[in-house]
């Protein structure tokens, strides 16, 4: 949670106003944060740590004030190693996603998204879940240099995934929710 803490009064002591250029085509982001995760699973009892948000985005604007697009993204529970597949963990998130600025010169936008989620594991008698979640944020642009643009965000994300088995565990479904803090990394 502290570093959630220190990532959000970085953010806010860095903040520089949008340049009055609106936005148009095509568009593109990385996302990097951290996230307050919280897993609720029927049968083991529930768990919550701060862990790495990572996401890619893109998509069209289809009016200066509207965007659509697809985000991939999601927290890490367990790094991978490249030389032991049965190490890592993570929840995963494939949203079909909106975000709507007030006016077309706006700094401040809204977020939401909706899709498919799954908790993986790669351990030894794991087996997947997938499921469906949903994503409501509020972003706002810091800089805009050169076809480029730096946001801070702060996404709201929860859902349901369903036949999720731990190592050694049984099948179960298992609520989650997160509240994230970042930036992201616009062209």
């Amino acid at each position: 949670m502290r570093y959630l803490l220190a990532l959000a009064l970085l953010l806010v002591a860095g903040s520089a106003a949008a340049d009055g250029v609106s936005r148009h085509g095509f568009w593109g982001d990385i996302d990097i944060g951290f996230g307050r995760l919280n897993l609720a699973p029927d049968v083991a009892p529930n768990h919550g740590d701060t862990r790495f948000y990572f996401a890619l985005a893109g998509g069209y604007t289809v009016h200066p004030q509207l965007q659509l697009g697809v985000e991939a993204g999601g927290w890490n529970i367990e790094f991978g190693n490249p030389w032991d597949s049965t190490r890592g963990e993570g929840v995963m998130q494939l949203f079909a996603v909106a975000r709507y600025w007030p006016t077309p010169n706006s700094g401040l936008f809204i977020k939401a998204g909706l899709g498919n989620v799954s908790h993986w594991n790669n351990a030894s008698g794991s087996a997947d879940g997938h499921g469906a979640g949903y994503c409501v944020g509020l972003g706002y642009e810091l800089s805009r240099f050169g076809g480029t643009d730096t946001y801070w965000f702060l996404n709201y994300n929860a859902g349901r995934v369903s036949g999720y088995r731990p190592p050694g565990g049984v099948a179960q479904s298992e609520a989650y929710n997160a509240l994230t803090a970042g930036l992201s990394f616009g062209f």
